[in-house]
């Protein structure tokens, strides 16, 4: 029987030069948890292997075959950019770095660690929220955004959850994600082209596409501050198979930043009444970098709620 293990994901906060202490998120595995010095052998070779200099945030996940340890599970996250990117560590009998590979794909057995891997994991536990605004990233910047569009949502009327950080799990997301009158899901955070990061892991384009199948009524307009997520498997699967109303997601790696601006200033048009196209494209023009490339589409009305 799988138990919920709290000890296999540890994250690795940077400060300056210095590591905050690890975080323990809750994955699903049937192995026991790591010890505490295995947490630390573990956490000194990821930091070996994956210098913290060259990166935003570094977090890894221990992925279990059965109750042994597999492989380290590695979240690169870029900085400068709404990307993240992984890497794997393969782990011997004796529990020491056996092979890294880089540009790593997932495996099933990852998509399966994660803790909103069950299918149709969760329920909505609101039915009356309309308007979800979510940042699981410790960004000072990010938060203050996705705070700001939050707020505008709450002042045109609409019932409004915010998740942040520890409460941004890939269970509770996908949960407030089924929720029957969503009308609006913005997101602040990073991705590729397969998957959505969370505070405790990802959920795939697979999860979206099984987990939230027509779930968005095209009624729901998602903006996402995540790189390459408007590419296939995600375009699909969120675009299409989930039914949006609009969605908008990087088509290359967004700046942190200005398209952090650009996202939130078309949100709140979009919740204002403006033509959502015109919006966009307008506050991609007056606040946002010409590298990014943003797609923007969906089938729904191109006014919000509507």
């Amino acid at each position: 029987m799988k138990t919920l293990n709290l000890a296999s994901l540890v994250v690795l906060l940077l400060s300056g030069s210095a590591y905050a202490s690890p975080r323990m998120m809750a994955t699903e595995s049937s192995g026991a948890a790591p010890s505490a010095q295995l947490q630390q052998q573990f956490t000194q070779e990821v930091d070996r292997l994956f210098p913290a200099a060259n990166y935003r945030e570094v977090r890894f996940q221990v992925i279990y075959n059965g109750t042994t340890p597999d492989h380290l599970l590695v979240y690169l996250f870029a900085k400068g950019k709404h990307r993240v990117d992984f890497a794997s560590v393969a782990l011997d009998s004796n529990l020491r770095t056996r092979a890294v590979t880089n540009n790593y794909k997932l495996q099933e057995m990852d998509h399966k660690a994660q803790s909103g891997a069950k299918p149709k994991t969760g329920s909505c536990p609101d039915t009356t929220i309309q308007f979800l605004s979510v940042c699981p990233n410790d960004d000072s910047l990010e938060i203050n955004i996705v705070q700001d569009v939050a707020s505008a949502a709450t002042a045109a009327g609409l019932k409004t959850k915010i998740l942040l950080q520890k409460d941004a799990t890939s269970k509770n997301y996908l949960a407030w994600m089924s929720c029957p009158n969503l009308i609006g899901n913005f997101y602040d955070g990073d991705a590729n082209t397969g998957v959505l990061a969370t505070s405790d892991g990802e959920i795939s384009a697979a999860q979206f596409s099984s987990n939230l199948k027509g779930a968005f009524r095209k009624k729901v307009t998602n903006i996402w501050l995540a790189c390459e997520a408007y590419n296939d498997p995600m375009l699909t699967a969120v675009r299409d198979t989930d039914q949006s109303q609009k969605y908008a997601a990087g088509v290359n790696d967004l700046d942190v930043g200005p398209s952090d601006n650009a996202a939130a200033c078309a949100m709140k048009a979009a919740i204002a009444g403006q033509s959502m196209t015109a919006a966009f494209q307008n506050c991609y023009k007056t606040v946002d970098n010409t590298q990014d490339q943003w797609g923007f589409g969906g089938s729904g009305s191109d006014y919000f709620g509507k």
